[in-house]
Order: C-alpha cells, then structure tokens, then sequence
C-alpha cells in the first residue's frame, strides 16, 4: 500500500485539520462505478460495471457480467438471461402460476427467480 492509499493521520489533535485533509483525500481516491466495454472480460468474480447498453449495474459471476436488477420491474421478454437464484419482478405477466415458468403478455406484476433454465414465478 503506497503512501497516497494511506487516510491521513491526525496531528498534534487537530481535528478540524485532520477531517478536511481526509475529506479532500476521500474524494480523489474513491472511485466511480466504470463503464462495462465491448468484450470486457469477466475473468475474475466480483467486478462492478455499468452496462449503458442494459442500462443497469452488472457484476462478474462464474466468467460471465450478469445484471443487477433494481427496483424497476421489467417485461417478461426484457428479463436477462440470469443467473440461477437472481430475483427480479416483471409488469406483465399473464395468468401466472406459482412455480411454473412466467409467460409475458398479461398486465400482472409478480415477483420471479431463475432457475437452471427459465424465470419462474415465485
């Protein structure tokens, strides 16, 4: 960890000091969320982007970007392909059945996950 990783330390208990040199030294070290790229590569789990095409956060999971679904809802055939276990909710869902595979088209918003293969109802 070089010197510039490091917060500021307090001298002579001057607080006031202290706080504004961690407070400028906060905001030139943190970082923003970075923009995923053509062809980024998900070699290593764990890695935040933004995805502007999919407009939402993404995260490295098992070598591929899976996204983040937020508190928008979407439609049943704007669900990405997912990971098993990811939750999202849909808008349109049509005569869904608990435990079966969610089918778009309805004007139903219902919570669902993935499984191995399909979204399910649930």
């Amino acid at each position: 960890m070089s010197i510039l990783d490091q917060p500021p330390k307090l001298l002579n208990d001057n607080w006031p000091q202290w706080a504004q040199r961690t407070s400028l030294w906060l905001a030139s070290t943190r970082s923003a969320l970075r923009h995923k790229l053509t062809g980024e590569s998900a070699a290593e789990d764990g890695v935040l982007l933004w995805d502007r095409e999919h407009l939402e956060p993404v995260i490295s999971i098992s070598g591929s970007y899976v996204g983040i679904l937020t508190a928008s809802g979407s439609t049943v055939a704007a669900l990405p392909t997912g990971v098993v276990g990811q939750r999202a909710y849909v808008t349109d869902a049509s005569s869904p059945v608990f435990g079966s595979a969610v089918v778009g088209g309805g004007a139903v918003v219902i919570p669902v996950f993935r499984n191995a293969t399909v979204w399910i109802v649930g």
